[in-house]
């Protein structure tokens, strides 16, 4: 919730927040938290890695958290832009 608080605080001081728009922030919220936990294990283990088939043949692979940090920052986007908010790039360094 500390990232809820956070960015509702900051659209609130803003303007007024009504529930639809407070709805909206804490999927946000949510996006973002999946979204650092994403960028944490892509930060430690890489985008890609490396494995071997059944026949010993090495293929280079994508990581699958990789793949829905992509998405995952595609929808934030969406989220921003319905919210109206440039508040968050002041509380997320991704729209800096």
């Amino acid at each position: 919730m500390k990232t809820f608080d956070a960015l509702y605080n900051s659209v609130k001081a803003a303007r007024p927040v009504d529930e639809a728009t407070k709805e909206l922030i804490f999927t946000l919220a949510k996006i973002i938290d999946e979204e650092r936990t994403f960028q944490a294990v892509v930060d430690k283990e890489g985008a890609i890695y490396t494995t071997t088939g059944d026949k010993g043949q090495t293929y280079i692979k994508t990581r699958p958290e990789y793949d829905q940090l992509q998405k995952l920052r595609d929808k934030k986007r969406a989220y921003v832009k319905a919210i109206g908010i440039a508040e968050a790039e002041s509380f997320d360094e991704d729209f800096s």
